[in-house]
């Protein structure tokens, strides 16, 4: 079993492992330290590394390189013979590669991996890293962030006690760090930066300079010629190399037949490129300001990554900060070799330079938090859950209320990363649903967890009462511009609740005929819950059952969701089917029919009497109903007592008197309140 550390970088990668105690990198199969992170589609073959780069720079096959930089984000990178190949298709194929040539270099097979990621990456890019890896067959153990990583090497070498401010640029990525080191701890204080910004910057600056010359004095502009533009950028680094090491160096540009060669000088590199180290020093100064430190109390600026090579990075820096700059002595293989290490946990540095233990605590690079709706206020906010630079591994606890009158089984919770109040400034990067309470529309406390593991993910857990609750994770919706507008006017992408409504219909003698209508009752009943069932959507499932009720109460249909078998049990209703008088109390025999596992139980109670014998009886039932937090609506015209109606009703404004004439329509407004599921319980008697 071997364990490795992998540095798997946005222009070059390595592949690091601890040898008699000591981090080595392992030499790919050209015996070189550094892969260049390239793949090129060649015909039929799949080129990696040293031949890929070679490919790109005689400007043959499709070449891809950076893309690093679009990992996590959905989409194709590159399409080859009619196959989408995404950034971590393409981190995979890279890893493959780097694992081979270390396992033919080691002769063992290599079972573990450390695999590094920009301080900045998000919790889906380093989800995106970690399934690519494992996509090679081999176990994760850990994912670390570069500078850390570079840091951790660093300290291996000197572990006296310092205060380190270690400013990464690498070949496509940014990051800077403010890590103290004391006895052989390693401990980041605060950490920023930007996984856009990075070397390519540099060489799309000086590709631009010699482009806007031959544009100049050719009248074209190679740089929207793909192809052209590769063989230009791989140009222009090894142009960048040769201005860090001398004052000027030729760049020659090869398109459509014309032949331009310029003299690049550093000078006019530097000035056309300034903007991008002013961008990198804003960094720095924000995580100072991040973990409440001045420039005075950095006692050194430690360089890693290729890209800080440049002497612009070194002599900038120190005229900005007025610190001392270092440059790793290992500057480009720091990564890989920290990797290595924090590959074998039980190691650290003795005195004859093995390594035994080693203690290492880093921070997150971004606050993790939930959109919520702000309290008193008709807008969506980004409630922060795990501040930015706190511990890992942490774990951070919030209640969210679930407000009265909402019947929800299931809410939904959407992660965010960012710092910014407004969630239009924040990544979302998950949806999340939590059931399993139980909702008596009368509110009720959710306790979300979430928990950033080593790794850098989140993962989120929720109780209710100390009970856990289902947390099922599901893909991001394509549409969340709901976010900016109002929740009040947001249409729910939930799927809706399902109901089981059962509704109680009075059949006794009074509902033969209405004395001061020639409407007959029972048959405009029948008629206005034929057409209530009707206003209900078929695919949410719903259950609907009938209850008759006179002298005695019976059950004409049982729960169904099929709106003809209903149908027709409502036309099968005779007058008088259980009695003349109105005696009995279905509130108990419609409760025991509806409730249904799973369904949310509403009560719908249709009568034109007073009920005088059997008031108590059905109050008691009622209260019991509400204290379930079955939703009960009484509705009444005729004889029916009002008073009595709004008794029996658990649901506020639920005891409805109407003409019969009107019957359909208040039907309908109970349909529009249990839809809309604004049921609220009566909390007064």
């Amino acid at each position: 079993m071997v364990r490795v550390g992998i540095d798997l970088g946005t222009t070059y990668s390595a592949v690091g492992v601890c040898k008699d105690g000591k981090p080595v990198i392992i030499k790919n199969s050209y015996g070189k330290e550094l892969t260049p992170s390239n793949i090129c589609f060649y015909e039929d073959d799949v080129l990696v590394g040293d031949e890929a780069y070679d490919m790109m720079a005689s400007g043959a096959g499709d070449g891809v390189t950076a893309f690093k930089r679009r990992m996590g984000i959905p989409g194709a990178v590159v399409t080859h013979d009619g196959k989408e190949y995404t950034a971590e298709d393409l981190s995979a194929i890279l890893l493959r590669h780097l694992i081979k040539d270390a396992s033919d270099a080691l002769g063992e097979r290599i079972t573990d991996a450390v695999i590094t990621v920009p301080q900045y990456f998000d919790e889906t890019k380093r989800q995106s890293t970690i399934k690519a890896g494992e996509a090679c067959g081999i176990n994760i153990i850990q994912i670390i962030n570069e500078p850390t990583s570079a840091a951790l090497y660093y300290g291996y070498n000197y572990s006296k006690q310092k205060t380190l401010m270690v400013y990464d640029l690498g070949g496509g990525t940014f990051d800077v760090n403010v890590i103290s080191f004391d006895n052989g701890k390693t401990d980041v204080l605060a950490s920023k930066g930007d996984h856009y910004l990075g070397g390519k910057n540099w060489d799309e600056a000086l590709m631009n300079l010699a482009c806007d010359e031959f544009e100049d004095e050719y009248g074209v502009d190679p740089r929207k010629d793909l192809v052209c533009k590769n063989m230009m950028m791989v140009t222009a680094e090894k142009v960048k190399r040769q201005l860090s090491v001398s004052t000027s160096a030729p760049f020659v540009i090869e398109y459509q037949g014309w032949t331009g060669k310029y003299a690049m000088t550093r000078d006019a590199f530097e000035r056309a490129s300034e903007h991008l180290l002013i961008t990198t020093k804003k960094l720095c100064d924000d995580v100072l300001e991040d973990c409440g430190m001045k420039w005075s109390e950095i006692d050194e600026i430690l360089l890693i990554g290729g890209s800080s090579r440049m002497p612009m990075v070194q002599s900038f820096l120190k005229t900005e900060t007025g610190r001392p700059v270092v440059h790793h002595p290992d500057m480009e293989l720091a990564v890989a070799k920290g990797a290595a290490i924090a590959a074998m946990p039980s190691l650290r540095r003795k005195g004859d330079g093995m390594i035994s233990e080693t203690i290492l605590t880093d921070v997150t690079a971004h606050s993790l938090g939930a959109i919520a709706v702000e309290e008193g206020q008709d807008r969506y906010i980004n409630e922060i859950m795990i501040p930015r630079n706190s511990r890992i591994p942490c774990r951070f606890t919030k209640k969210f209320l679930i407000k009265e009158r909402s019947w929800t089984s299931m809410i939904e919770v959407f992660a965010t990363q960012g710092e910014s109040a407004d969630p239009n400034d924040c990544v979302i990067i998950s949806r999340s649903e939590i059931s399993g309470f139980r909702n008596d529309g009368k509110g009720l406390t959710i306790d979300i967890t979430y928990t950033y593991d080593k790794n850098g993910v989140v993962a989120i857990t929720a109780e209710h009462d100390g009970s856990p609750l289902s947390v099922k994770t599901t893909p991001l919706p394509e549409d969340i511009t709901w976010v900016t507008g109002k929740p009040s006017e947001r249409k729910d992408a939930r799927e809706a609740i399902r109901k089981s409504i059962a509704i109680c219909l009075d059949v006794s003698r009074s509902m033969k005929s209405d004395k001061s209508s020639s409407v007959v009752p029972l048959e405009e009943a029948k008629k206005s819950i034929k057409s209530f069932v009707d206003g209900f959507d078929e695919s949410e499932g719903n259950l609907f059952s009938l209850i008759v009720y006179s002298e005695k109460e019976d059950v004409a249909c049982e729960p169904t969701s099929d709106r003809k078998m209903f149908k027709d049990a409502v036309d099968r209703v005779k007058l008088k089917s259980t009695g003349r008088g109105t005696e009995a109390v279905p509130i108990n025999l419609a409760r025991s029919v509806a409730e249904k596992a799973g369904y949310l139980c509403v009560i719908v109670i249709l009568t034109d009497g007073r009920w005088e014998k059997n008031m108590d009886k059905a109050i008691t039932q009622s209260r019991e109903c509400r204290d379930e937090g079955i939703p009960i609506f009484a509705l009444g015209f005729g004889d029916a007592d009002r008073g009595f109606l709004k008794q029996i009703a658990t649901v506020d404004n639920g005891g409805m008197y109407t003409q019969i004439e009107n019957l359909g329509s208040t039907f309908d407004t109970i349909a529009t309140a249990i839809k809309t599921e604004n049921m609220g319980i009566r909390t007064k008697e």
